[in-house]
Order: structure tokens, then sequence, then C-alpha cells
């Protein structure tokens, strides 16, 4: 791994200046600025693994942390505070230091925080390493899967009997509920980094719902459950990411078709409305018959990787990302879902979307 890389950033502050002075003897590669400005020029320059950051009593907690951050590598920033500063401790880490030190401290206490930090920076590398794996590594092949059982399901290789067709339908389904699952992960993680671009521009919610039912209606006559739609016409447009949108809800339609037995029913409404804050505004709701979800689970039920365990369907538990999926998106449109749900008579999402 070679020797770890630490910038100390002085800024005229006593505890930078001991931290230099005790890590003299410790198993790292130093480097010192007084300044920011020229902390930005040892970054332009080498690489580092975590920045001790002096913090100043008249300054910003953290000054030009995001400056100091954008190196390649994202380092660890460590904030240090001179004594009596106790009221500065909680800003420290609201302003992105992964640790705050106040002096005086131990040369043991200083190489304790620096290596948990390490460590943690580490295993978010390691989290954006498998999130790229997923991106690439596995959702290309299952793609290219999909494709190629398709072509065998449409007989252009042969000719198929009703009950092979039906096995070759499910295996398109399961690889498609991976996909979404991967989908979801990786735009979760983006809207987290605040790296997720949402393209709005206006929408017709009633007409994207009819779009994306129209491509569930195999499905949902494969499980043999009854479909029915109510959406109003000619209501307000809405500024949406359509893209993003329309995998809400499909999220929503396919846990409503996997939670839903043979026989069940599903219903899709759309219409204009009236908020818990007394605003008119658009809703849309997915309702099925399935076995419901219990009253304990349904205040975590959009956390992620949550999965009811009530909810006995057809296909598997799922990762629990598709709901959290679901709320994240809503609410980047200011908007909000709930679900409401009832065990053994079924459960209701309802997106409530403001007008512009």
């Amino acid at each position: 791994m070679g020797t770890k890389q630490i910038l100390i950033v002085s800024n005229g502050t006593t505890a930078a200046q001991q931290a230099f002075q005790l890590l003299a003897t410790a198993p790292y590669q130093l480097h010192q600025a007084a300044t920011c400005e020229e902390a930005r020029i040892i970054i332009k320059q080498q690489r580092l693994d975590a920045i001790l950051l002096g913090s100043p009593p008249h300054q910003h907690c953290l000054p030009s942390l995001e400056h100091l951050q954008e190196s390649g590598n994202d380092p660890a920033v460590i904030a240090l505070l001179d004594a009596n500063e106790q009221e500065r401790y909680l800003d420290c880490h609201k302003q992105g230091a992964l640790d705050c030190l106040m002096a005086p401290f131990s040369v043991e206490r200083l190489v304790k925080s620096i290596e948990r930090c390490l460590a943690i920076k580490s295993l978010e590398r390691e989290k954006r390493d498998f999130i790229s794996m997923l991106s690439h590594d596995l959702k290309n092949p299952l793609t290219a899967a999909i494709g190629s059982i398709d072509l065998v399901r449409e007989k252009r290789l042969g000719p198929l009997n009703r009950e092979q067709g039906s096995y070759l339908l499910s295996a398109i389904e399961s690889c498609n509920e991976v996909v979404a699952m991967i989908d979801n992960l990786l735009d979760i993680h983006r809207l987290e980094a605040g790296k997720l671009v949402f393209h709005k521009a206006p929408v017709n919610l009633s007409e994207l719902a009819q779009q994306v039912v129209a491509g569930f209606r195999g499905m949902i006559k494969h499980a043999q459950i009854q479909l029915h739609l109510q959406l109003e016409e000619d209501l307000p447009l809405l500024d949406l990411d359509k893209n993003k949108f329309s995998r809400v809800i499909a999220n929503l339609l396919a846990n409503a078709v996997k939670f839903t037995p043979c026989g069940g029913e599903i219903s899709v409404r759309c219409y204009c409305g009236v908020s818990v804050d007394s605003n008119v505004a658009i809703m849309l709701s997915v309702a099925d018959t399935g076995n419901g979800i219990a009253t304990v689970e349904l205040p975590i039920i959009f956390d992620r990787f949550v999965q009811a365990r009530n909810q006995a369907g057809r296909g598997s538990g799922g990762s629990g990302l598709g709901l959290a999926f679901c709320k994240m998106v809503t609410e980047a449109h200011d908007g909000t879902i709930t679900a409401d749900s009832r065990e053994g008579v079924g459960s209701e999402f309802t997106i409530t979307l403001p007008l512009p």
C-alpha cells in the first residue's frame, strides 16, 4: 500500500502545529501548508490520503473544504481545533470532517483518529468499486441474457409449446427484476452523492401512467390478475423527469403484481386531489389485493433494504430498494409518497405531487 501521505494545514492554529510535531516520528509521509491556498498547490501535485485541517476560531469551521477535497482520491479530512472551542465540535462533523480533535491531544489519540478515518475512506472506495462492478460487470451480461432468451421465446430459432414459452417469460421477468434492482441501487447511490441529474419537462402524469401500465399488461395477464384503470384526462402538466418517474410507477406496479395472488385485483388511479396541507395536487395511486403489510412495518417500508416479512408473493422477496428509490425520486420532485395497508386485505401506495 505504501506510506500514507498526510497533509497538515496550519492556518495559524496551535492544534495543527502540535499535530505536525507529534507525527514527526509516525509512519507517515508528512506535508505541511501554512494556508488553504498553499494546500491547493500541494493537492494538485501530490496524491493525499488524509488532510489535518487547522480551523481558526474566527473563520468558517472548515475553510475551503470543497477545494481541499477536489483531489482525485478524496482524502479523509480531520479538523483540528484549538483549546476551549467545544461549541464548534459538532459544526466540524456537519461540514464534512470525518473526525474533529481538540488540542491538546496525544500522539496515540491522533494516530488512532487518522487510522480510523483512513479505514472509513477505504470502505467508501470499496463501495464505489462495488457499485461500478454492478453497473458494468453484472448488468451488461444480464441484458445480453435477456436478449438471447427473448430470441428463443419469439420462436425465431424454432417452435415452442405453451409451457416452454411460459418458462422463458418467467426467466425474462426474473432477469428484468435483477436489472431493476441494480438500476435502483445505482441511482440511490448517485442521488445520495449528489450526482444524479434530473431532466425535467412538462409531463401529463395520467398519460405517463398509461404508457407504463401498457408495458405490464402481458405480465398482469400471465399472472391472472384483473387490472382497473382510473386515469383522469386533461390534468395539469407537471415538471417531471419522465424516465425516472416511469421507473417509480413501474416499481409500484411490479410490487403490486408480485404480491397479488391469482384472481386478485390491481387498481391504478391518477387524479386531481387535495394534499394533506390542503393544497390542490396531482395524485397517483397503485392499490392491490395482496396480503398487505403489517402496521408495525409501514413506517420503515420506504427505507433501503427493507422488505415486508409478511408479503409472500410469486417472486423473490426482492432487495427492498424499489420503494426507497420511489421515495427519493418523489421527494426530489417536491412530492410525497405514502403507504396504506391492511393485513389480508391489500396495500395502496399514493404519490402526491404539488401543482407548479
